[in-house]
């Protein structure tokens, strides 16, 4: 691993980050006071009385954690702009979050997304997706959050893994338990501040540095500034980046807890949708701010980015941040670390306390509720304190392994949320069918393409990940249309059967009204928000076509 210099923090940063730590503590009791704290649905949906800005700016840095600072700069040092894709693709993924997913999941007045799923398919499959859902979070995104933490706060200041984890985890905990839903979001909005602060002034100070744009041109391959490769390039092939990250998206942004518990803290559709127009806006900031610097440091320190691409920012922090800035950023990466735990922590504690406490407990009060959730994320800090062993023994290649088991459920998932709005007649059975069958191939294709090249001298499947993701969801799409066509055969066949769709029952024709009816009578948001999201996605293609 290349070497980085630790910095001795002078006066001017340290007070930069206690105005910060103060900062965040007054947003804390600003939220508790303006949100109660005594039934469940204020402790994990913030009262449904979230503002739209804040939905925006939550849902932006519950996205952009620490793995984001460290990620996404290594790649570009490594590769160049094309890793900005996975920004720019979010922004339509976002919109169809606002205006295909949230009015349904409104519309079923769920709390969790595990709910939905028992009100389109059943009960058996909620379980399923619960404890899948409990486990996506905590492998992908808390321990990544927090090997990426660690790697930055021990490169950076060195400071060792347990004292600082100790501390991060403690205090995020803290906050996160005694606000709920309401704090959090609220501190993600002073977080979004700095972290855009901070990752602009390393932007400005990274190209003064490197001579500007022309700078950077000289002393970078031509490649490096494409965000469309060949289908030839093994990481982000073209037809992979335009069709197989959107996908993988779908799951991330519209069905995973942590995501749309961003939304469903507002009863109002028309905030949902301005939450994450905004959101959208914000999300094609990273490439610049984050991968852009990433080719500033390939340029300015070519033999240390060819020895470790993920030391590119903490190079750029401690050699080119002058006194005071360094606070700044260093403020920054505590905002991508604690925001993104923050929802985390959340989001488990409103999945178990909603969809496993609360069944066990069918006669718990608002406040065991509430409570039962605070113990949760306690508990939650607390496991993760205790797999901070694992981290300190691991290389970035087992979390890059970990990372890359998102291509098992991603497909099968999109493609069981997207059926019903296709067709409100499939049944649960079929859903059953489709995602046994699409984690199986996703379980096979992981182990061939990620497990096979270690424990043996094969190179194993060298298909893109992203051109699988695909290819898994035209099979998973197929087996739902050749099963809900063998049902509805068997049907017409044998009138006098009951198929295992009309057993299962998806929806009584009553509830099924109800539902239509709840969702026909939303308001949606109005011309200028939806000019705004027309603008996006324009932005996104210009954009493209720019850096093609």
């Amino acid at each position: 691993m290349a070497v980085v210099s630790f910095l001795a923090l002078g006066l001017a940063d340290y007070a930069v980050i206690a105005l910060y730590l103060v900062g965040m503590l007054a947003v804390v009791m600003y939220a508790n006071k303006t949100s109660a704290m005594d039934d469940s649905e204020s402790f994990f949906l913030g009262g449904r009385t979230i503002p739209w800005w804040v939905i925006g700016c939550s849902l932006f840095a519950s996205n952009v954690g620490t793995d984001h600072l460290l990620g996404l700069t290594g790649s570009g040092a490594a590769s160049g702009l094309a890793v900005g894709n996975y920004e720019w693709s979010a922004t339509y993924i976002l919109l169809l979050l606002g205006w295909v997913f949230a009015p349904r999941y409104f519309a079923y007045n769920v709390c969790t997304v595990p709910d939905y799923v028992e009100k389109t398919y059943s009960k058996g499959l909620r379980d399923f997706l619960l404890v899948l859902s409990l486990a996506a979070v905590f492998f992908t995104k808390i321990t990544v959050t927090m090997f990426a933490g660690a790697v930055v706060l021990k490169q950076v200041v060195g400071l060792g893994l347990y004292a600082a984890s100790a501390l991060l985890l403690g205090l995020t905990a803290l906050y996160t338990a005694v606000g709920g839903l309401a704090a959090v979001m609220f501190t993600e909005v002073l977080q979004v501040i700095v972290l855009l602060m901070g990752s602009f002034a390393l932007l400005y100070f990274g190209m003064r540095e490197v001579g500007g744009w022309t700078g950077l041109h000289e002393k970078l391959p031509d490649s490096h500034f494409h965000v469309i490769k060949p289908m030839s390039d093994p990481d982000f092939p073209w037809l992979g980046v335009l069709l197989g990250m959107p996908i993988n998206s779908i799951w991330y942004w519209c069905t995973d807890q942590v995501m749309v518990q961003r939304v469903l803290g507002t009863d109002k559709v028309a905030d949902a949708q301005r939450g994450c127009v905004l959101a959208g806006w914000l999300k094609l900031l990273p490439m610049f701010t984050m991968v852009l610097p990433g080719l500033i440091a390939a340029a300015l320190y070519p033999e240390e980015i060819e020895k470790d691409p993920n030391t590119a920012f903490p190079l750029l922090v401690t050699r080119i941040l002058p006194p005071g800035w360094v606070g700044v950023m260093l403020a920054a990466m505590l905002s991508s670390f604690m925001g993104a735990l923050a929802s985390c922590f959340n989001s488990c504690s409103t999945l178990f306390t909603m969809n496993v406490y609360k069944l066990i407990q069918s006669d718990a009060s608002e406040e065991q509720l509430v409570k039962a959730g605070r113990i949760f994320t306690v508990l939650i800090a607390l496991i993760s304190l205790a797999w901070l062993p694992v981290i300190d023994q691991s290389d970035s290649q087992l979390f890059l392994y970990i990372q890359g088991m998102q291509v098992i459920w991603c497909a099968p998932i999109a493609s069981i949320f997207l059926a019903p709005i296709i067709s409100d007649k499939v049944s649960s059975n079929n859903a059953w069918i489709t995602l046994s069958s699409g984690l199986f191939l996703g379980v096979a294709f992981w182990v061939g393409h990620d497990i096979l090249p270690i424990v043996s001298d094969s190179n194993g499947i060298t298909l893109s990940i992203m051109v699988w993701a695909i290819i898994l969801f035209v099979i998973c799409m197929s087996t739902l249309l050749v099963v809900h066509l063998a049902e509805r055969y068997m049907v017409t066949t044998n009138p006098g059967i009951e198929t295992a769709s009309e057993a299962s029952g998806i929806l009584e024709d009553e509830k099924k009204a109800a539902v239509r009816r709840s969702y026909e009578s939303q308001e949606w948001a109005g011309g200028a928000t939806q000019g705004l999201a027309a603008a996006l996605m324009v932005a996104v293609v210009g954009l493209t076509v720019h850096f093609w």
